[in-house]
């Protein structure tokens, strides 16, 4: 088996993952971590930063965190018309369809002359799930 063919089944392996998970988002070290996924950290790590220099997968940066968070992105055009919402607790990211939001991305360019990326605006806090847990 040469290198080439080897790399390419772990690229995949590590998509294949993403993808069935994709609306969860996941650090490298629970990738690094995950029974599920028989690669080394280097190869985890060098294949997430070509999944996302590819538009493969989207990489979120979590306050309060130690890393980053990665992504299966499913549709690419898609992602680029809504804001997210990402619960901190259990790591579901929630797409955003909502006239609200672009209600304020218009107010926000027209007042005070800035574009927001919808595609990388993620607002923070906890999932209904969650947030019920929290409470009880």
């Amino acid at each position: 088996m040469d290198n080439k063919s080897y790399n390419t089944k772990q690229r995949s392996q590590l998509l294949d993952y993403l993808a069935n998970h994709k609306e969860k988002c996941f650090s490298a070290k629970e990738l690094i971590k995950n029974e599920e996924i028989k690669l080394g950290e280097a190869t985890i790590y060098r294949t997430l930063a070509k999944f996302v220099g590819d538009g493969t997968v989207k990489k979120f940066i979590s306050p309060g965190s130690d890393g980053a968070l990665y992504q299966y992105n499913s549709d690419t055009d898609e992602c680029s018309s809504h804001f997210h919402l990402k619960c901190i607790a259990c790591g579901e990211l929630i797409h955003m369809e909502c006239a609200m939001m672009q209600e304020i991305t218009d107010h926000v360019r027209l007042h005070h002359g800035f574009v927001i990326d919808n595609s990388k605006s993620v607002l923070y806090g906890l999932c209904t799930i969650c947030s019920e847990k929290e409470i009880s």
